[in-house]
């Protein structure tokens, strides 16, 4: 395990576009677009193309298209650390199942090297 001792490993897929949703209340919504860092079957840290002032537990929703198969992913989470107004840390993980993730986990596992 590494020294942040995280339960699942991190893949740093190259070029992976993502389209963000983030969703304060009913009424309030952000649209981005931008980049997935790294991701892991219980997390993703995207790094968004214009500032937001995302806040921690703001519901995300993040839609990703598979650079090799074209399948379009999405997946909702929360935000749980903003490290700049444009890089943010998402969780998933109780929201799908490992199964749900494994498509896009094997594609970006591919597409890291």
């Amino acid at each position: 395990m590494n020294s942040d001792n995280r339960i699942h490993p991190r893949i740093e897929p190259k070029n992976l576009a993502a389209h963000i949703k983030i969703t304060r209340s009913p009424t309030e919504e952000f649209l981005s677009d931008g980049e997935v860092l790294n991701i892991s079957y219980s997390g993703i840290k995207i790094k968004l193309n214009s500032p937001i002032q995302a806040e921690k537990n703001d519901q995300i929703t993040i839609s990703l298209q598979l650079p090799k198969s074209g399948i379009i992913v999405t997946i909702h989470g929360t935000i749980k650390h903003q490290l700049s107004n444009t890089e943010c840390g998402v969780y998933f993980g109780d929201r799908h199942p490992e199964e749900y993730v494994d498509d896009l986990m094997f594609e970006c596992v591919k597409n890291a090297h």
